[in-house]
């Protein structure tokens, strides 16, 4: 399996729960028939949620699911994940997934397109949040629910990739905490959340804290993590810096993890603001 891949497939249980839960808030279940557009879909962790909810609620009529992301790479694994489910079980709901490439802020579809627009994480790294809110509320269907994830608070920047770059990597420049760096911000401030809602349209908002701590193995974690780290030293430091010091990022990560916690899989305590709201 290629790196990216890899990191991909492991990053999705850190985001796969909060996606979850917020099909949960957004009593989806409830329904009857949907419509649903899945922004930043990644390597479609949403869409594998939504069916297996569909697949237990009986009445739940998936009829339409778009699964969008501007990353080329994740829309192959999203296609991948696909046909090994529809090789597995030609009926599966998958056969229903249309994957393509949506950027966020040019929603390609009509007014009162869908049911439900759902954004695990992708509002984070959206360089314009209101247009990306004013295009979710655009082809939304009157009643319809989008909801959002955001990150409260990145846990594991404070308790592992800082004091591992003070105490293995010493002579590198401070890094910004990953939560400051995002294009847009104010998702971790749940009034910031509030305000941006309010001004797209949205009512009946409610942001809601879902705190959960997966079980993650320090090898794949920090091999995950430090990708995301890289881009933001990527962005923070001089050529010159970044030349000496990036490598050796996932390596100080891995072994402050070791000698702090221990070897063997670990509870990683992480906390996501989980956004619902509705268009009138």
């Amino acid at each position: 399996m290629p790196s990216a891949q890899r990191v991909a497939l492991i990053s999705e249980n850190v985001t796969g729960p909060p996606g979850a839960e917020m099909l949960r808030l957004s009593d989806i279940a409830s329904c009857e028939q949907v419509s649903i557009l899945d922004n930043a879909s990644g390597a479609g962790i949403l869409v594998s949620h939504l069916i297996d909810l569909a697949a237990n609620t009986p009445h739940l009529q998936l009829q339409r699911i778009v699964a969008g992301d501007v990353d080329p790479s994740a829309l192959t694994y999203a296609r991948e994940r696909q046909e090994a489910h529809l090789t597995t079980n030609s009926s599966s709901a998958w056969s229903k997934v249309d994957i393509q490439k949506i950027d966020q802020h040019r929603i390609p579809f009509p007014d009162s397109s869908f049911t439900h627009v759902f954004a695990n994480l992708g509002i984070l790294f959206s360089p314009n949040d209101s247009k990306a809110l004013s295009e979710t509320y655009r082809v939304l269907q009157t009643d319809g629910t989008a909801g959002f994830t955001t990150w409260k608070g990145i846990k594991w920047w404070a308790e592992l990739a800082k004091p591992a770059f003070a105490q293995y990597l010493p002579d590198a420049p401070a890094l910004p905490a990953p939560e400051d760096v995002f294009p847009s911000p104010g998702w971790k401030d749940p009034n910031a959340i509030l305000e941006k809602m309010d001004r797209a349209g949205f009512t009946e908002v409610k942001v809601t804290e879902f705190d959960f701590a997966p079980v993650v193995v320090p090898e794949e974690f920090c091999e995950a993590t430090a990708v995301l780290v890289k881009l933001i030293a990527k962005r923070a430091w001089s050529e010159a810096d970044f030349g000496l010091h990036a490598e050796k990022l996932e390596g100080a990560m891995l072994r402050y993890f070791r000698e702090e916690f221990g070897e063997g899989k670990k509870e990683v305590r992480m906390t996501a603001l989980i956004t619902i709201g509705k268009k009138s």
